[in-house]
């Protein structure tokens, strides 16, 4: 399967799916104003990805900004993965979160209660991680 990469505009996040390596990443500002064709696509390809995915799935997730129609693509992203999880799969979200902003955290601590995959959290500072499991 062909990994699946994409710059980082103003409004739309850093992109890179690797399926070779079972690594996701979305990384930066997430506010578009109509998200659905941007999400489409991602989740078009995790689904081909979910077919034969890797044995352990790790998607990291570190947006600096999100808008309310955007975080909803978003979750169906996170239920994607789960359904990995749930098939028995080695699956975890990684919620990376700047320790000045409590939106970001508090929208992953949501997103952790409303599905069974586990969800670590990364605190930063200034893009300086400060744990990580």
């Amino acid at each position: 399967m062909i990994s699946y990469y994409k710059e980082a505009t103003t409004n739309t996040p850093f992109i890179s799916f690797n399926a070779q390596k079972g690594v996701l990443i979305i990384d930066g500002n997430c506010s578009l104003v109509e998200p659905a064709l941007f999400f489409e696509e991602l989740t078009q390809w995790i689904e081909k990805y979910s077919a034969n995915p890797n044995e352990k799935t790790i998607l990291t997730i570190n947006v600096t900004a999100i808008n309310i129609s955007t975080s909803k693509f978003l979750l169906n992203i996170i239920y994607q993965i789960e359904k990995l999880f749930n098939n028995g799969n080695e699956v975890k979200v990684r919620w990376v979160y700047n320790n000045d902003e409590d939106g970001t955290y508090e929208l992953g601590s949501d997103y952790a209660e409303m599905v069974k995959v586990p969800f670590v959290f990364i605190e930063t500072t200034h893009n300086i991680m400060c744990s990580i499991d």
